[in-house]
């Protein structure tokens, strides 16, 4: 059982490290706010996978035809801030969504980090778990509209994966792993806190937070640091995620000095089991983590396009043609 725990954690941790700022490592230069639209924006987005597949799993794209990488297995990472932006139920959303793929033809895996203000059809469901309708809305709320009040969180991540699977053409995924920011708080306690240099003005979020001061932050103000916005100077999505960038370093850092051995891990698994919400059982999960050992990392990638301003809130459009470049690389091939 001890080396099944030190598995999941060891998974965890990787979890916790790539899914906090996996889109930054990207947007920053890539497709991050383009620019925000006045007035007039278009409200296009991405066609539903079901226009687009048929019963043998054939892709069509632009009349050409393809079929799934039988050599890659996907794999849904969700980031659920239960604290953070939520529907009008108070049901918290999908704060991040990230896709795994391991690929057994070369033995490597990739990351493809999905922006979570990405509009696409989303499924909403009724009190009693049916479909009643579909909206097209900002990605992140898929989680929030796949169950309400909180019944079935579940259902939440599985709909989470139908709107990223049809966003995607109609991706197959594994399985899906979900996790809450509650985790990163537990983590960050159990390797002592983590210093951070301030730097920028966020005295209003913390008095503790002072510019220009290394702080050691423990998992409460850790919190505060990576979820920072609304209140600050440059409330952007780009600044917090160059914070939680900075973080994940200082994070990786100290865990490398901490070195816990199997009693620590067990005690952090005990701590963060309850904030995980997962269809995968303890073999899947040990096989992920073999992988990740074993395994060649072959670099991330961010579907690219345009964030703009909403009626309320940022949105973002895929741009098709790069979309079509990412997903026909990494997930499909022609087919003969």
């Amino acid at each position: 059982m001890r080396l099944e725990v030190k598995r999941f954690i060891l998974f965890i941790v990787f979890l916790l490290s790539i899914a906090l700022v996996i889109a930054a490592l990207f947007s920053i230069d890539d497709i991050i706010e383009k620019g925000k639209a006045e007035d007039g924006h278009e409200t296009e987005t991405h066609r539903s996978a079901t226009d687009l597949k048929n019963e043998m799993d054939t892709v069509y794209i632009d009349g050409v035809a393809y079929l799934p990488r039988k050599s890659v297995k996907n794999y849904l990472i969700i980031g659920v801030d239960e604290f953070g932006d939520s529907d009008d139920s108070g049901t918290a959303q999908a704060d991040f969504i990230m896709v795994l793929s391991f690929n057994s033809e070369d033995n490597s895996y990739k990351l493809l980090s999905v922006n979570r203000d990405t509009m696409t059809k989303v499924d909403v469901y009724d009190i009693f778990g049916n479909k009643y309708t579909e909206r097209v809305e900002q990605i992140a709320l898929s989680h929030a509209y796949g169950s309400p009040f909180e019944i079935s969180n579940s259902q939440k991540c599985k709909n989470t994966l139908k709107a990223t699977s049809n966003l995607l053409y109609g991706l197959d995924f594994e399985s899906y792993i979900s996790m809450t920011m509650d985790a990163v708080s537990e983590m960050v306690d159990f390797v002592g806190g983590i210093p951070v240099l301030i730097e920028d003005d966020m005295s209003v979020i913390d008095s503790r937070l002072v510019q220009g001061e290394t702080v050691l932050l423990d998992g409460e103000l850790a919190l505060k640091y990576i979820r920072a916005r609304g209140s600050m100077a440059d409330s952007s999505n780009l600044a917090r995620m160059e914070r939680q960038k900075i973080f994940l370093e200082a994070f990786i850092q100290k865990l490398g000095e901490k070195k816990p051995d199997e009693d620590d891990l067990l005690q952090c698994y005990q701590s963060i089991s309850s904030y995980i919400v997962t269809d995968s059982g303890i073999e899947v999960l040990e096989d992920i983590t073999d992988k990740l050992s074993d395994y060649t990392y072959d670099g991330a990638v961010a579907i690219p396009g345009e964030a703009r301003s909403g009626e309320v809130y940022m949105e973002f459009y895929v741009d098709e043609e790069g979309m079509k470049g990412v997903v026909t690389d990494v997930f499909y091939t022609k087919a003969k």
